[in-house]
């Protein structure tokens, strides 16, 4: 036994399932054998052979509280909640000083949204060993979840003191909270490609803060090799099978009031429903809100796969014969590429919630345009690219309120120049403050308006604005409002400054849609070139600029000439709806030109290659 663990501390999988095999040919029946077994298929994301052999385990010694710990890791991984926390607990009753399994119940919980049930079962994890790394972090991701950002911090900072390898969590909080101090070093590392564990950096946390698509391509590909590599245990398609209509299967845990649901609504109502069949596969609890009801009524099926298994979801979409498969949420919160890596459709697809290259052979295709991926980055990408003429799909029923928001409701001189950004904080980076704060020093009458999380983001904001010579009383902050306040507010300022390398995407189209002008400039990967893509489609290429110099200088200049940016916003509104960005029916038309030709590919078997739809 001792031999086989060494190799799976090696990650020697097929050394230790050839030795366990071959022990268990000597003694059948010895129960550890079994367990290690079990756990050799659980590393390898064989779960059904896993559980047998657990399953068989415990059978012959009942009181094997490892196989019992085990078999929850596997059923929870197979969305069996309830049979994995009687495992874990049957584990506790055996071995009550046993951490690992408070944490995995921890783990459980938070799968399930239990977040304080969560955060007890890692304290008790913690409170029989206080240091326990993994535990600390964990607790600090639940409490992230639970918008305790301060706490979380210190739980991640307890982490990475005892010698914890989530990196990557620990430097999100600090994003989260504007708390750059101590991360230098690290930033410029990950900039860089200098990451430990690229098989635990979770990438979406890289997009806020690395500006290499190269290095986003590695880190993703690792992670997703480590975490969701390819299955292979259905059948190949048979493609001589064809649907009366071409079958869309779109995967999101956000049909809710959610930034995804906000862009993609208009479009599932205008997609040609006499040659698309649309279906709704839904990863997100099942709570009814305004958006949701409407997306309920738009598809042509909705359906619940939040307690399916990846396997059970995959092999439903199979059933239901689904031709090409369109993920949503990519790698995002509550997302599930498994169900991708067990090839649900015969073509999937990436599309708007996570903006980055999938990292997987099972990923066949990503949505862009040209602004977002011109040539000479294509090889930063695993899929090939769908080219449409804009990439952002919007919704043109925005509802904008009729309050009218003045500076005086908060406190901003009337005759200020008001820059503003209501991107989520964790996009701000030192960078990008820099650039703010030479745009406030030349521009004297230039305020800013942001949106910040929490009293610490905006102590920690106003701290970095003072340190580079920015009195607090030209910061000003805006709470969150219902959705049509939020887009009448816009009306208050002159001009929104973009981030980098983390563009605004919902939040800028949104701006634009209230009339409010956008600067950005292009970076080099997916999300540092969505504002140029949002811009290009609305006809104001003058706003997207092509260094952050030119971003600052060209900022101070309106700042200095507002009668300038007057025009640009009158040139907008002429725009707004004489322009492709918020014409759905068009982008809808493009989209399935494009889906279309995807599918042509895969009838005459022709492997997937770069489709360029024209208008």
């Amino acid at each position: 036994m001792t031999l086989a663990v060494g190799y799976l501390q090696n990650g020697d999988l097929v050394g230790a399932e050839k030795l366990l095999k071959q022990s268990l040919t000597v003694a059948p029946r010895n129960s550890e054998a079994l367990r290690l077994l079990g756990v050799t298929y659980a590393f390898k994301k064989d779960l059904q052979e896993a559980l047998k052999a657990l399953d068989k385990a415990i059978k012959i010694d009942p009181n094997n509280w490892l196989a019992h710990s085990n078999r929850g890791n596997v059923l929870k991984d197979l969305n069996q909640f309830d049979a994995a926390l009687k495992s874990y607990d049957r584990t506790i009753a055996l071995q009550p000083s046993y951490a690992e399994a408070y944490n995995n119940k921890g783990n459980l919980y938070q799968d399930l949204k239990r977040y304080e049930e969560a955060i007890r079962s890692y304290d008790q994890a913690i409170a029989l060993q206080p240091n326990y790394a993994e535990a600390y972090s964990n607790a600090g991701n639940v409490l992230n979840k639970l918008n305790l950002l301060d706490l979380s911090l210190n739980a991640h900072e307890k982490a990475m003191h005892l010698g914890g390898d989530n990196v990557a969590a620990y430097i999100s909080c600090k994003m989260q909270l504007c708390d750059w101090g101590g991360i230098q070093e690290q930033l410029q590392k990950i900039e860089n490609g200098d990451i430990a564990r690229k098989d635990l950096f979770y990438p979406f946390h890289a997009l806020s803060i690395c500006n290499s698509p190269d290095v986003l391509k590695d880190v993703t590909e690792c992670y997703m090799r480590s975490q969701y590599p390819d299955k292979r245990e259905l059948r190949e398609f048979d493609k001589a099978i064809k649907n009366e209509k071409i079958r869309i299967g779109y995967f999101s845990p956000d049909f809710r009031n959610h930034a995804v649901s906000f862009l993609i609504a208009g479009l599932i109502e205008a997609h040609d429903k006499d040659r698309f069949e649309l279906i709704a596969f839904s990863m997100g609890a099942d709570e009814s809100d305004e958006m949701r009801e409407r997306l309920k009524g738009s598809f042509n099926q909705f359906i619940d796969i939040s307690s399916k298994s990846d396997l059970q979801a995959a092999k439903l979409v199979r059933e239901m014969k689904v031709d090409i498969g369109i993920d949503l949420g990519g790698i995002t919160q509550n997302s599930r590429p498994s169900i991708f890596a067990y090839r649900a459709a015969p073509i999937q697809i990436g599309y708007l919630g996570y903006l980055g290259t999938m990292g997987a052979p099972y990923y066949d295709y990503i949505i862009a345009d040209e602004v977002i991926i011109p040539a000479e980055y294509r090889d930063a990408y695993s899929e090939k690219i769908i080219y449409l003429p804009s990439y952002q799909a919007n919704d043109p029923k925005r509802e904008i309120s009729d309050r009218i928001f003045t500076r005086e409701e908060f406190g901003i001189p009337k005759e200020s120049f008001v820059y503003c950004c209501f991107n989520n904080n964790y996009k701000f980076t030192p960078s990008i403050l820099d650039s703010w704060s030479k745009i406030l020093l030349q521009v004297g009458k230039g305020i800013m308006l942001l949106h910040a999380e929490s009293d610490t983001v905006k102590k920690n904001l106003l701290s970095e604005f003072k340190a580079r010579g920015i009195d607090s009383s030209r910061i000003f902050f805006a709470e969150r409002l219902p959705r049509a306040e939020y887009l009448s507010r816009y009306r208050i300022a002159n001009l929104f400054l973009d981030t980098s390398p983390y563009n605004a995407g919902t939040t800028a189209s949104d701006a634009l849609w209230a009339g409010l002008p956008v600067l950005t400039f292009l970076g080099r990967t997916f999300s540092a070139r969505m504002g140029g893509s949002l811009l290009r489609a609305i006809g104001l290429p003058e706003l997207i600029c092509d260094s952050q110099k030119a971003y600052e200088d060209l900022a101070i200049a309106l700042g200095l000439n507002p009668s300038r940016c007057t025009d640009i916003r009158e040139k907008l509104a002429a725009n707004r709806l004489n322009t492709p960005l918020f014409d759905i029916r068009g982008f809808a038309a493009s989209l399935e030109l494009g889906l279309s030709q995807a599918h042509e590919r895969l009838l005459c078997d022709t492997a997937p290659d770069h489709i360029f739809v024209n208008p």
